[in-house]
């Protein structure tokens, strides 16, 4: 998280909290293969790497033209394979004993010769399980794709899913106001109390006086 949001800082000029939850997970997941395996200093490690690889994965898609909005792709994707790899690079052979019973070990470590032999292992592993599901990926968007059940309409893309679907933004340029932006410096109401802030909403009031009206019900369209 924390390598993540530096790296915004300096290349996009300010701190964005997606990408530092974000670079969480990413170091999260890049520590998933090799948790049981790899000893803790050489886990912070993987992590740094893994927010380095999250960064960088998520400006490589957006230079792409690959829409990806909540850069499940980089967290997962890349750094489940960088995670992987890790594990074949660091895997401390004391460590493999102890949870797996065996003699393997990472690369970088002595074992009789298997840590290349784990390596390539988990290479392999990478590159099925990249087929498999590329694959099948395929075959089902395929499907959705000619059965026009893929993509929503061009009214709830300019409109945004959040607001067409459950009624609430989650992604905005803008701030959106609560219900404690009703209340002036002296705690009266203005605009509405909170205690009618469950009443049904008039829709989304952006701070700039963008009024993005609630979609309407298809029942009673």
């Amino acid at each position: 998280g924390v390598t993540s949001t530096i790296m915004g800082v300096i290349f996009e000029g300010h701190i964005n909290i997606g990408r530092t939850n974000n670079g969480i997970l990413a170091g999260l997941v890049s520590i998933t293969a090799g948790c049981s395996v790899v000893d803790v200093e050489l886990a912070f490690v993987v992590g740094i790497i893994g927010g380095i690889i999250y960064f960088s994965s998520s400006q490589l898609l957006v230079f792409l033209r690959i829409d990806d909005v909540v850069d499940a792709s980089p967290v997962h994707f890349f750094c489940g394979m960088w995670g992987t790899i890790a594990a074949g690079l660091f895997a401390e052979p004391d460590n493999v004993e102890m949870a797996y019973g065996t003699g393997s070990c990472g690369l970088f470590y002595q074992c009789n010769g298997n840590g290349g032999k784990q390596l390539g292992a988990n290479l392999v592993f990478i590159l099925a399980v990249s087929a498999w599901v590329g694959l099948f990926a395929v075959i089902i968007f395929g499907l959705l794709s000619l059965m026009k059940l893929l993509r929503v309409s061009e009214e709830t893309e300019k409109m945004g899913l959040d607001i067409k679907e459950h009624g609430g933004a989650a992604y905005e340029m803008n701030r959106r106001r609560s219900v404690w932006d009703s209340f002036n410096k002296d705690g009266k109401p203005t605009r509405r109390s909170r205690k009618d802030s469950n009443s049904r909403s008039e829709g989304v009031v952006l701070e700039n006086g963008t009024n993005i009206p609630e979609p309407v019900p298809e029942a009673e369209a």
